[in-house]
């Protein structure tokens, strides 16, 4: 936050003024979304104190930069072709707007994720930081284990401990919907496209559907994918014999990236949704609605996700234990595909 140079505080402005720190920040900083007249308020009030603002003052004594890093251990390119991402990155932003706290956003490929992520972590360039689309990569969750800031993970870590926090998805049940919906549909000869299987969010979603399918003697076929759009076309080619000939009816894609790009594959080549294979996926992004057919999706809710990982990260910030792990439920939306 701001604060001054002088005797007065951010705090005596308010007070002061009979507004919100957040207030005062807003005024001193020249940000809209203030109205006039509280505006002119708190501006008395900083003229009547002689409130002088200095952001680096602040920094000296409270050892805070004020700056909050959102991790991606992913290639670049990954990251701006995925709409999770975008609607992350949103959503944590707009959960940051009534603070002085910016984001900033890290990169790491997967060869040299640790080589570059360790000095950003440990040089006080942020406070903490929420890390998303992690992989079980040797030294990667500890990197960020010892890490000397608060950090926060969007998606359960493999080697999950009492000094993790996290939230997730029910990776596990979504899997299970997926199972179950193909099975009441009908089908009796599933597949499965995987995510990026050193990723523990691809591994439950497997682990879900197989689990649920071995209730009722069926073992799917799995054909490993990415999480990519990419990805999905090289699954769906592969699996297009198998639904020509009959071996596979039903598909269920661990992203709807995947499924749309497959369904792209199979449409070329004749093969219609739903009456040839019915294909459900994870996700339920916004595109899932509007495709033709609109795909049958289990949500995957990255405004959730984001908003409750920045309250954890906050709250640590601020010294409150916060390491439960939090696991929202998931639904099935079922459109037309399955």
């Amino acid at each position: 936050m701001v604060e001054s140079t002088g005797a007065a505080t951010l705090e005596d402005v308010a007070r002061a003024a009979g507004v919100s720190r957040a207030t005062v920040s807003r005024v001193v900083r020249g940000e809209p979304g203030v109205s006039q007249k509280k505006a002119a308020v708190v501006q008395a009030a900083v003229d009547q104190l002689h409130y002088i603002p200095n952001r680096a003052a602040r920094s000296l004594v409270t050892r805070r930069t004020d700056t909050i890093a959102l991790i991606v251990p992913e290639p670049d390119q990954r990251i701006f072709s995925d709409p999770f991402f975008a609607q992350t990155v949103q959503a944590i932003s707009s959960s940051l707007e009534d603070s002085d706290i910016q984001l900033v956003m890290a990169f790491a490929d997967h060869a040299g994720s640790q080589q570059r992520l360790r000095p950003f972590l440990h040089d006080g360039h942020v406070d903490g930081a929420i890390v998303v689309s992690h992989h079980q990569i040797p030294g990667q969750i500890e990197t960020f284990m010892r890490a000397p800031i608060p950090i926060v993970f969007i998606g359960r870590p493999a080697q999950s401990t009492s000094s993790l926090a996290w939230v997730d998805v029910d990776n596990r049940e979504g899997g299970r919907l997926a199972a179950r919906r193909m099975i009441e549909s009908g089908v009796t000869r599933p597949a499965i496209i995987t995510g990026t299987l050193d990723m523990v969010a691809a591994q439950d979603r497997l682990e879900g559907f197989r689990s649920e399918l071995s209730a009722h003697d069926l073992e799917p076929v799995i054909v490993k994918g990415a999480f990519t759009s990419e990805s999905g076309a090289v699954a769906g080619l592969e699996l297009l014999p198998m639904i020509r000939s009959g071996r596979v009816d039903g598909v269920f894609a661990s992203s709807d990236l995947m499924a749309l790009s497959a369904m792209d594959v199979w449409r070329a080549e004749g093969v219609r949704v739903p009456e040839d294979v019915r294909v459900i996926s994870f996700d339920d992004l916004d595109i899932a609605a509007r495709t033709t057919p609109s795909l049958t999706s289990v949500t995957n809710p990255a405004d959730q996700l984001a908003v409750v990982a920045t309250k954890m990260l906050r709250d640590r910030l601020d010294g409150a234990d916060t390491d439960q792990p939090v696991l929202l439920r998931t639904r099935l939306i079922v459109r037309a595909s399955g």
